[in-house]
């Protein structure tokens, strides 16, 4: 009986030490029914993206029936139709395109020259440090949204500039973020050692200090995706983002919130469903990401 506890707890012992930190994290991700939950919006609304341009050939500029316009939803037009007669299922299906495109490209850009900086200031300290963190708390000092508004204002509508200002608001979080993982990680022991068997600064930042500091920049690049969709949108809907006729979610609200009390809810309600679906689906996928990364949750 000794013999068999014995083997049973050397087999338990061997399948932990197989468990690697990523496969940890994945299996505390794939339990969570919030995660699941985030997973599946976040992959639907990806597919959309990137199937509908390849199966549809859309023509905004072409796209307009007035004998159809604001009609409620019907098996013809499941989403009804605009005030010029469009689809609105079909400009929806593109416009995920456009605004899950911008969200995601402006986040990507900030996550990588926020983090950048931060490492920086983090790691040189000194004059690096109070001059690129007085640069972030200037930015930091103006609400986002309005100094967004206010960029894109000053440069110009379009999607372009939408993504330059989207990204510049973004960029204060990420460096904070990366210079506070690299102050803490500096003083660990491994980072300690790493340095004083020769290890040059460059070598240890990428090997060392760069990877374990990973988790929370991830975390937060999942939830600043959901910020930038509603940014997007607002700039959209100010008429400061995606201009017309190409559809994005924001200017489509633009187009049909003074119908709001005229009876015509579709118009204004499956844009608004879809900003607020992928909202809710990246901000779960990023509470659940948190936990799932977090070392401290131990294992099951």
């Amino acid at each position: 009986m000794a013999t068999v506890a014995g083997a049973v707890r050397g087999a338990v012992a061997a399948g932990d030490r197989g468990r690697t930190p990523t496969g940890e994290a994945w299996r505390r991700l794939v339990a969570s029914p919030v995660a699941r939950a985030g997973l599946v919006v976040v992959a639907a609304f990806v597919l959309i993206a990137m199937i509908t341009p390849a199966v549809h050939d859309y023509d905004a500029k072409t796209d307009a029936n007035l004998m159809a316009r604001l009609t409620p939803p019907t098996a013809a037009h499941p989403f009804g139709t605009d005030t010029l007669g469009r689809d609105i299922l079909v400009r929806l299906l593109h416009a995920t395109r456009v605004s899950l495109g911008l969200a995601v490209s402006s986040v990507a850009i900030a996550a990588v020259v926020g983090s950048t900086l931060g490492f920086l200031a983090g790691y040189l300290r000194r004059q690096v440090d109070l001059v690129l963190m007085f640069c972030m708390d200037i930015l930091l000092a103006f609400p986002a949204t309005l100094l967004a508004i206010a960029i894109v204002a000053m440069i110009g509508p379009g999607l372009r500039n939408s993504l330059f200002a989207i990204s510049l608001v973004s960029i204060p979080v990420y460096a904070r973020l990366s210079r506070s993982a690299v102050l803490a990680l500096r003083e660990q022991d491994f980072v300690i050692a790493a340095l004083s068997l020769g290890g040059s600064g460059r070598r240890v930042v990428l090997s060392h200090i760069v990877p374990n500091s990973l988790p929370p920049l991830i975390v937060q690049t999942t939830l600043s995706i959901a910020f930038a969709i509603l940014e997007a949108a607002a700039l959209g809907f100010l008429g400061l983002g995606a201009q017309p006729p190409t559809p994005e979610w924001g200017a489509m609200l633009a187009d049909s919130y003074r119908y709001f009390t005229s009876g015509a809810w579709w118009v204004f309600f499956f844009p608004g469903a879809a900003i607020m679906l992928s909202v809710l689906g990246f901000n779960l996928l990023g509470d659940a990401l948190r936990d799932a990364l977090d070392p401290r949750l131990g294992r099951e």
